[in-house]
């Protein structure tokens, strides 16, 4: 291969990559657009989203099947009222269920949620994100089996997250 090949090859693949961080995705990640809730997010490629019939419910499961996200648009409340309810929700479905953090954040989410529980399958991590708006609140849950819960590139798809 020609010098003169070999650079524009480089060149091309250097502008992908680039074009992909400029738009805020990562290389090796997709963007899933919800039109009807009015979010955006990334996630890595070799993952795969499902969206409910009703466009209310998208979860993103890692290849292993022992991570997942899960992003809820549900009716307009405060953000704390809907993490309350959803920790109500979890405690009832999860005897083993763990409640770590419950606070309220500054920036782009309103509240945060940090739990454990014990599943079919072992023990679990999870964090989730809300965010109230006039219209509706999003939730962002991620999960992922404890022992390996911060090698799942879960900040990278909370931060990706973004309302249209």
């Amino acid at each position: 291969m020609s010098s003169i090949k070999r650079y524009l090859l480089i060149g091309i693949a250097v502008a992908a990559i680039g074009a992909a961080v400029g738009c805020g995705q990562q290389p090796g990640f997709t963007t899933y657009i919800n039109d009807i809730g009015g979010y955006s997010v990334s996630y890595p490629a070799n993952w795969v989203g499902e969206i409910s019939k009703d466009s209310t419910l998208y979860v993103i499961k890692s290849p292993s099947h022992l991570a997942s996200v899960r992003i809820d648009v549900i009716m307009p409340m405060s953000a704390q009222s809907a993490a309350q309810r959803w920790i109500i929700a979890m405690g009832t479905g999860y005897s083993d269920f763990a409640l770590l953090e419950n606070k309220p954040l500054e920036g782009f989410w309103n509240w945060y949620v940090s739990y454990d529980y014990q599943s079919d399958i072992g023990r679990y991590h999870g964090e989730a994100y809300f965010k109230s708006t006039p219209d509706h609140v999003y939730k962002l849950d991620t999960a992922g089996d404890a022992g390996g819960y911060d090698t799942y590139p879960f900040s990278a798809i909370v931060s990706s997250f973004k309302l249209e």
